[in-house]
Order: structure tokens, then C-alpha cells, then sequence
């Protein structure tokens, strides 16, 4: 995985005053010398007949808001300029966020996209959240935070699976551990490490599994170059385990893998990732496997204007 030099933060609210991915972005950009990108998609649907005159008044209309929500981004990155971080701003007529989101951090190349998270996501399989959205459809790391900063210094945990259940790609559990090393050395931060064994062998005790595993989790932290790490080693679900994990350690932010489901399993069946993020009170980073490719296209979508709508 390459070093982190450009990170995308999509800033959703232009007026809110406490920008929580910004800040988090801000300090991590610093300690890893990275610049910041802030990005705004003007995704709001606009009705044909609010705007009166032709196709050029139309046009004028969305330069004069672009124009505005640029200054409002511009606001936001003056304080951290005078610090010496490098800030860009930018804001584009695109829909879905999510989509918009994506698009730009592939345009920017930008290597982790930062964003805010809601609170728990009822009915996520029906319903579109940006932040959902993002972690399925982004080949770029996402981090999600809710804004909580705990006291003293902070932690980074990395779930990881050295062995490899249920096909998990090989390499990425050295994606997830070179990302929250990278993280880590960013926020002054320790990285533990975590495997949760899933009894996927009813004939095999995980006791007996348990040196092998121990073993691995070690071979894996020296092999990426974290050096000596706190390895933490659990038995039992993963959706269930690793939020209490994150929990009982005091965990800052947790880094995890996601295959992104696809399909009938996507929309019924609750991918492992999905449920654990819903379960984290900490910040969560999602890292896909190399060679996920984001089925979103390339082009931006512009404006979304909507027919006029009839008079009573």
C-alpha cells in the first residue's frame, strides 16, 4: 500500500462551525505530512422552475452557488494554513454524494477519504446513508468518524485474520496493518493488533488453534514492520467480539477490511464489516482488498434538475 500524501475530506454541512472529519484529517495529515483536499458536492435537487429564464441563467445559477460554497470551504481551510498544512478546496455539481465523493477522490488521487458517520443505521438495507454507501462502493480507504476524541494518547487497533478464513484475500491484513501503521505514526499513536476466532471448525478445538494463531498474529505484525504489538487473540462471532474488543481496550479508531458484498447478499444478508462498524462508539477506517473496483462512473452527473413543478 502507498504512503498517504493526499486525503480527501467530504464535508457535507458548509455552515456547521465543528467540523469533526476535518479536524481528524487535519492531525493526521500533519503527522504523516500529507495535504488536505476539502471537497463539497452540491447534490441538492433543484426544481426547473425556481430558476427562471433560459439554459444560460440556469447555468449562472449554479457557477454563483459553486462560487459560494467554494468561499465556505475556503473559510474552513484558513485556519489550517496557518499552520503550515497544505489545503486545497474544491466543490462540483455531482449526485449521489457518495458517488460524487468517490469520483473526486479517484480524480484527486487521493489516498484515504475522510467523512463523517451517523449514529446506528436502521433499515440499512433499504434505506441509502452516504457513509454507508461510501464503504461499499470505494476502492480508497474510508474513515468514518463520529467526532468523540478520548483522553490521553490514542489507539489504533487493526482487525486482522492471518488465517485467511472464509477466503479472505491473503494480502489484505498487510493492507489493514501498513494503513494503521501509517494512521498511527500520524496521530502519535500504539497499534494492537486483534483476530477473532470464528469455531468454523466444530471438529477442531479453537484451543488447539490457538499457538498457530498466536504465532501468525506475530509473524504478521513483524512482517509489515509495526515491530513489537500488543496482539490480542478472541474466540467467537466477529460481528460481536470486535466492537467489545474496541470497547474494553479504549480503542481511538479501529482499521478493518471489507469484501463488499455484491447482489441478494448485499441487500438481505448483513455483511460482517457493516454490522461491527454499526456496533463501534469509536472511529472506524475500512480498507477494501487490491484490485476492488468501484462500479461507479467515472463522469460527474452535473446538475440534478427536476421537471417544474404543477401549480394547484
Amino acid at each position: 500500500m502507498r504512503t498517504i500524501r493526499r486525503i480527501l475530506v467530504a464535508v457535507s454541512e458548509l455552515k456547521a462551525t465543528a467540523q469533526a472529519p476535518l479536524e481528524l484529517a487535519a492531525r493526521i495529515a500533519r503527522g504523516c505530512g500529507a495535504e488536505l483536499e476539502l471537497f463539497h458536492s452540491l447534490s441538492a435537487p433543484i426544481y426547473a422552475d425556481t430558476v427562471v429564464g433560459d439554459d444560460r441563467t440556469l447555468s449562472a445559477y449554479a457557477r454563483e452557488t459553486q462560487e459560494r460554497a467554494l468561499l465556505r470551504l475556503d473559510r474552513l481551510a484558513v485556519r489550517l494554513r496557518v499552520d503550515g498544512l497544505r489545503v486545497a478546496v474544491h466543490a462540483e455539481w455531482d449526485y449521489p454524494p457518495f458517488e460524487a465523493i468517490v469520483r473526486r477522490a479517484l480524480a484527486s488521487d487521493a489516498g484515504m477519504i475522510v467523512a463523517a458517520r451517523r449514529g446506528h443505521h436502521r433499515f440499512r438495507a433499504l434505506m441509502g446513508y452516504t457513509d454507508w454507501e461510501l464503504l461499499r462502493a470505494s476502492p480508497i480507504p474510508v474513515l468514518l468518524t463520529r467526532g468523540r476524541r478520548r483522553r490521553g494518547r490514542a489507539k489504533v487497533l487493526a482487525a486482522v485474520d492471518p488465517r485467511h478464513a472464509n477466503a479472505k484475500p491473503a494480502g489484505l491484513d498487510r493492507q489493514i496493518l501498513r494503513l494503521a501503521g501509517q494512521v498511527a505514526g500520524g496521530l502519535g499513536a500504539s497499534v494492537q493488533l486483534l483476530h477473532v476466532m470464528e469455531p468454523w471448525l466444530p471438529a477442531v478445538p479453537l484451543r488447539d488453534l490457538r499457538p498457530e494463531a498466536r504465532a501468525a498474529l506475530a509473524n504478521l505484525s513483524s512482517s509489515c514492520g509495526l515491530g513489537a504489538t500488543r496482539n490480542h487473540l478472541l474466540s467467537g462471532s466477529a460481528a460481536v467480539e470486535i466492537p467489545l474488543a474496541a470497547r474494553r481496550l479504549g480503542a481511538s479508531l479501529l482499521v478493518m477490511g471489507d469484501m463488499s458484498r455484491r447482489g441478494l447478499q448485499r441487500w438481505f444478508i448483513g455483511d460482517t464489516a457493516e454490522r461491527i462498524v454499526d456496533e463501534l462508539r469509536c472511529d472506524v477506517l475500512v480498507v477494501k482488498p487490491a484490485g476492488f473496483k468501484a462500479r461507479i462512473g467515472r463522469r460527474r452527473r452535473g446538475m440534478y434538475v427536476l421537471p417544474n413543478v404543477p401549480m394547484a
